[in-house]
C-alpha cells in the first residue's frame, strides 16, 4: 500500500531541493523544478518595488510559445490566455506573466505565477502534426457532446490556504457526486506530482463523496504506467484520452 501523505511530503522536500534561487544585480532569479515544452526549466524574476515585489516569467513562456511556431494571435487562443491570466489574478502584459506580492504573499503568489505559467505553456503546446485543437477545448467538446453539465474554470481554496484551479466541476446528483474533471495536455512526472498535490489539499475541504478525474492526452504517446498509479493511489480516476467513451455514463450520471 502507498503512503500518500508520504508521498506528499517527499514531493514537498523535491521542489525544495530542486528550486534555486540567485541574486543578479538585485534581481532574484528563482529556478524551479518544472519544465517547458522545450525541457527548459521556468524561472521566476523577482524584484522590489517600494513595499512590494514584481514577480514575472519575463516574457519567456509565451515567447518561447511563439519560436516553437505557436501562434498565440488566434481568437480561441486569446481567450483562453485571458482566462487562465484572470484565473490566476495574474497580469497579462505583452509578453511578460506578472504578479505584485507583499513579502508575506509572496510563497503564494510565486505559486499562482508559476500555475498560470504552466498552464499557459501547457493549454498553447499541441501536437504539431496530429492534434488538430487544443486538449482542453477538446475535453470540453467531449462533455458538451453528451451533454454532460459542467462549470469550467473552477477554483476552490484547500487547507494549505492556497487556491488550486480545476478545468471543469460537474455537480452531484441523485444518482453521482460532485465530480472533478482536469485535463493534461502532456502527462509528466511534474504535471502529476502537482495534480496529486492539489487534490490533497483540495479534498480536505470538499465533500468526503467528492471525486477527482483526470483527463490523460495519450494521442501521441501512451501514458507511462508509473503515472497511472500515482494517480490511482490518489483516488484519481485517470481517463485516457483515447478511452474517453468508457466514461460518458460516470460523467453524464
Amino acid at each position: 500500500m502507498i503512503d500518500s501523505e508520504h508521498l506528499v511530503e517527499s514531493y514537498s522536500a523535491w521542489l525544495k531541493q530542486k528550486t534555486i534561487a540567485k541574486d543578479i544585480s538585485g534581481i532574484v532569479e528563482i529556478t524551479t523544478p518544472f519544465l517547458d515544452h522545450n525541457n527548459d526549466r521556468l524561472q521566476i524574476y523577482v524584484e522590489r518595488r517600494g513595499d512590494l515585489l514584481q514577480l514575472s516569467d519575463d516574457g519567456h513562456v509565451i515567447q518561447g510559445l511563439s519560436m516553437s511556431g505557436c501562434d498565440i494571435q488566434t481568437q480561441k487562443r486569446k481567450e483562453i490566455l485571458a482566462s487562465i491570466v484572470n484565473g490566476f489574478g495574474v497580469q497579462h502584459d505583452g509578453d511578460v506573466l506578472s504578479v505584485e506580492s507583499t513579502i508575506d504573499e509572496f510563497p503564494y503568489k510565486k505559486h499562482r505565477l508559476l500555475q498560470a505559467m504552466r498552464s499557459v505553456d501547457d493549454m498553447f503546446m499541441t501536437s504539431r502534426s496530429t492534434v488538430a485543437s487544443l486538449f482542453l477545448e477538446d475535453v470540453e467538446a467531449f462533455l458538451e457532446a453528451y451533454a454532460i453539465r459542467f462549470t469550467p474554470n473552477v477554483q476552490f481554496v484547500g487547507k494549505s490556504g492556497f487556491i488550486n484551479k480545476f478545468d471543469f466541476v460537474i455537480p452531484a446528483s441523485r444518482t453521482a457526486p460532485e465530480r472533478l474533471l482536469s485535463a493534461i495536455n502532456r502527462p509528466t512526472r511534474e504535471s502529476t506530482a502537482s495534480l496529486l498535490f492539489a487534490w490533497n489539499d483540495t479534498r480536505a475541504v470538499r465533500s468526503d463523496k467528492s471525486v477527482l478525474y483526470a483527463a490523460l492526452n495519450d494521442t501521441d504517446k501512451p501514458v507511462p504506467s508509473d503515472l497511472l498509479g500515482a494517480l490511482a493511489s490518489y483516488g484519481i480516476k485517470p481517463i485516457t484520452w483515447s478511452l474517453r467513451d468508457n466514461y460518458i455514463s460516470e460523467l453524464a450520471a
